[in-house]
């Protein structure tokens, strides 16, 4: 394995204008993203479901919701390999005008009503593209982070792209809110609800403008330089080979034969900040409705959390810079674990100021412990030649099982328990604990040196030893 640099050289100083672009990119994908939770609950299950239970239908709603997130590891895999032999840059504009297109043309899409069952199908195949596209993007805006990132902010910068998620979701949350608030709800079903998809054609074009800025890294310069990542850089290098071959050498590969410990960590540690976020965040608009509650109180405050974690989650992320990545992670999920049955007790409650309180401690401070802390720690268990691809392909199929799955499996677990919460409650448990064991038995990497530099170590004590 190559050497790739001192972790105390390589990262020398920080660059605001890779943060902004990588923040900024990320925001807009993730407006896109988020709009589709919200619209499914709302509006997909009554214009794209309509002969349907209401909770039937938004259980169906979010099956297809779910087929983004199985898309995710697939666009994991195959933007993995690309950033990891091609360079992090590339990938970053290529996902983000995927999403873009994608969102656009859900905003123009015809109802169940107007084209019968192709607009289920269609609704479905443009969520996929959308799954496809975010299997790169949150990873790609990590990696070049942390690869630009000096050593004792690595916890900081790292978290980084998760305050463009967080404002995306503010951004969509508040245009529902906002279309929601200003039409009649005839007029918000019949048209009101394409306007924040539509929106995305332009925020797409200016995060692109935004995004072609972002230099290649040097720690990928580096490795392609010392020959590491050419392998199968070119055309011509996997062209003519058998796809069995082409696989078996591939980047994803190679990281489950060199780090299968390390994927099954990536996969596992991020249960409860994936189903905490989809169940509070998502799935507790389908339940108000199902209680005949109004949705006002939940909706604002999930756009009032989202920008509190614009603070929250760079805050755990430097606190994890200083005591470590596992008691961050692990103090979050219990969070989340204490959090469950009072939440939907609050929400059954109906008092704003309460659900703002609950909404508060769950996505606010245990979600976002979680969240803020992990970046850093998923990209130190792997060295530069794999790292995109095992990060990406790890952490999208842990987002698929416990994240992409949570609103429909809560939604299901609702009607199996005869409108009773305690199955979804007893579903956080259970993804709160993966959280805490999974975290407690990894290493802690906050200091550590990169993977390749450890290996390269090893070598060289064997090779001077008597």
């Amino acid at each position: 394995m190559t050497h790739t640099g001192s972790s105390a050289t390589r990262r020398p100083v920080f660059q605001p204008k890779v943060a902004l672009a990588a923040v900024f990119g990320t925001t807009v994908e993730w407006y896109d993203f988020a709009l589709y939770g919200t619209a499914a609950a709302l509006v997909f299950n009554k214009i794209y479901f309509p002969d349907s239970d209401p909770l039937v239908g938004a259980v169906l709603a979010y099956g297809t919701f779910a087929i983004g997130f199985l898309a995710r590891p697939l666009g994991g895999a195959y933007f993995g390999e690309r950033g990891d032999t091609r360079g992090r840059k590339g990938v970053l504009v290529a996902t983000l005008l995927m999403m873009g297109l994608a969102t656009t043309a859900i905003g123009l899409l015809p109802t169940h009503a107007q084209i019968g069952v192709a607009a289920p199908v269609l609704l479905t195949l443009l969520r996929f593209v959308q799954g496809f596209a975010a299997g790169g993007e949150k990873t790609g805006a990590l990696i070049i982070l942390f690869e630009n990132a000096p050593p004792k902010w690595r916890g900081l910068l790292t978290s980084l792209p998760a305050i463009g998620t967080g404002t995306g979701t503010l951004l969509s949350t508040g245009a529902f809110a906002l279309t929601t608030g200003l039409l009649s709800e005839d007029a918000f079903l019949a048209w009101g609800w394409r306007i924040p998809f539509l929106l995305s054609a332009g925020l797409t074009f200016f995060g692109l403008w935004v995004r072609r800025s972002l230099p290649e890294t040097a720690e990928f310069q580096q490795a392609r330089q010392a020959g590491s990542a050419t392998e199968t850089s070119a055309p011509s290098a996997t062209s003519g080979r058998p796809l069995r071959q082409r696989i078996a050498e591939s980047r994803c590969v190679a990281a489950w034969r060199r780090y299968p410990k390390e994927m099954l960590i990536v996969i596992g540690a991020g249960a409860a900040e994936n189903a905490g976020y989809y169940v509070f965040g998502t799935f507790s608009v389908t339940y108000a409705e199902d209680r005949g509650l109004p949705t006002a109180a939940l909706l604002s405050g999930i756009s009032l959390v989202a920008a509190v974690k614009l603070v929250t989650v760079p805050a755990f992320g430097a606190l994890s810079d200083r005591v470590g990545r596992r008691p961050v992670s692990i103090g979050g999920a219990l969070v989340l674990l204490a959090a469950a049955w009072p939440f939907f007790t609050v929400i059954d409650g109906g008092h704003t100021w309460a659900i703002w309180l609950a909404l508060f401690l769950t996505l606010g401070i245990g979600q976002s412990a979680v969240l803020g802390s992990q970046p850093a720690f998923f990209a130190e268990l792997f060295d530069t030649t794999v790292r995109f691809s095992a990060v990406g392909i790890a952490n999208n199929i842990g987002t698929v099982l416990t994240g992409g799955l949570a609103p429909m499996l809560a939604s299901a677990l609702l009607l199996w328990f005869d409108h009773s919460v305690t199955g979804v409650v007893v579903f956080i448990a259970l993804m709160s604990a993966l959280t805490v064991v999974t975290v407690a038995l990894a290493r802690e990497t906050r200091g550590a040196a990169d993977p390749a530099e450890e290996t390269t170590s090893r070598k060289e004590n064997l090779q001077t030893a008597p």
